[in-house]
C-alpha cells in the first residue's frame, strides 16, 4: 500500500465527480531506441497490462515563460520521425499506460458507473515504478548509458459535473465561477490559465482549467471540468518528477474546491 503524502489541510471528498486522472512525463527520444523495440517495452508491464492497442502519437508540448509583459504560451512541435503511441491496458481497462518514444503516461479512468478511484498516492507509486522501469530499460539501449531525463511533467484531473437534464445546460449551481442571470447557454467551451511560480517568483508551470458541455452515458447534461498542471521539474530525475506531481495535485484540488459551490461540496460529501 502506498504511503500517504496527502497534506492534512487539503480538501477531500468521499464521492467526488472524478472521471479520470493522468500522470505523465515527456523526455527527449531515448538514445538507441527504435520502433521495433516497443514490444520489449510492453514486456516491462505486460503482467499487469495484458491488453495493447496502437494509437496516433502525441506531439511534444512545452510550457514556455518569457519576461514579464511578454507572451507566454503552451506550444507543440513536430519531432521528425513519428512513433506510434501504445496503450497497455489492465484487464478491466480502468487503468492504462501510454507509451511512445518521448512520453510515458499513466491513466486511471472511470468507465460508466463503475470504477473506484484508487487515490492519488496509489497512482503516483505505480507511476514512479513504471518510470524507473522504463528509465532502466532505456539505459541498456544507450551507448553512453544515459538515463531518462524528463523535460515536462503533467498532472490532469477530469471531472464530470452534473449540469441539467434534457436540453437544459446550466452548471452554475455547481460551478460558482459562472452566473448566467437565468439564461444559461445551450453549450459552452471555456478555458483559463494561470502561471505557477517558485518561491523566488520565477515561473515553472501552468495551471489550465477547461469547462466543456457534454452529455454523459445516461443522456444527462454534464460539464466536463478538467484541470491540468504542466511544466518543468527543477531537475528531470524521477525524484523531482514525483515532487512536481505532488505539488500539482495540491494546486488542482485547491482550485477545484475554490471554483465549485458549497452545495456541490455537500453532494460530493466533502470530508475536509
Amino acid at each position: 500500500m502506498a504511503t500517504s503524502t496527502r497534506p492534512k489541510d487539503l480538501p477531500d471528498y468521499k464521492n467526488p465527480p472524478l472521471n479520470e486522472v493522468v500522470l505523465g512525463v515527456q523526455f527527449p527520444p531515448a538514445e538507441g531506441y527504435q520502433h521495433i523495440f516497443a514490444g520489449d517495452v510492453w514486456k516491462l508491464y505486460k503482467n499487469a497490462y495484458p491488453i495493447v492497442t496502437e494509437n496516433p502519437p502525441l506531439q511534444p508540448t512545452f510550457e514556455t515563460f518569457g519576461p514579464p509583459g511578454t507572451q507566454q504560451l503552451s506550444f507543440s512541435v513536430g519531432n521528425g520521425t513519428q512513433h506510434s503511441r501504445y496503450w497497455f491496458l489492465t484487464s478491466d481497462q480502468h487503468e492504462l499506460i501510454q507509451f511512445q518514444n518521448d512520453r510515458l503516461l499513466h491513466n486511471w479512468r472511470k468507465i460508466g458507473p463503475n470504477g473506484e478511484y484508487p487515490r492519488f498516492d496509489t497512482l503516483l507509486a505505480k507511476f514512479q515504478t513504471e518510470l524507473m522501469q522504463l528509465s532502466d530499460y532505456f539505459r541498456t539501449l544507450s551507448p553512453s548509458g544515459k538515463s531518462l531525463v524528463c523535460n515536462q511533467v503533467e498532472v490532469t484531473y477530469t471531472n464530470h459535473v452534473a449540469a441539467g437534464t434534457g436540453s437544459k445546460f446550466d452548471p452554475s449551481g455547481s460551478l460558482r465561477i459562472f452566473d448566467f442571470g437565468g439564461q444559461p447557454p445551450a453549450d459552452m467551451n471555456a478555458v483559463y490559465r494561470r502561471i505557477l511560480t517558485k518561491p523566488d517568483g520565477s515561473p515553472y508551470a501552468r495551471l489550465i482549467c477547461e469547462v466543456i458541455s457534454a452529455i454523459d452515458y445516461k443522456g444527462d447534461r454534464i460539464a466536463i471540468l478538467q484541470f491540468t498542471v504542466r511544466g518543468s521539474p527543477s531537475v528531470g530525475t524521477p525524484g523531482n518528477v514525483m515532487e512536481f506531481m505532488r505539488a500539482a495535485r495540491v494546486t488542482i484540488v485547491n482550485e477545484f474546491t475554490h471554483i465549485t459551490s458549497e452545495a456541490a461540496h455537500n453532494t460530493w460529501e466533502r470530508i475536509l
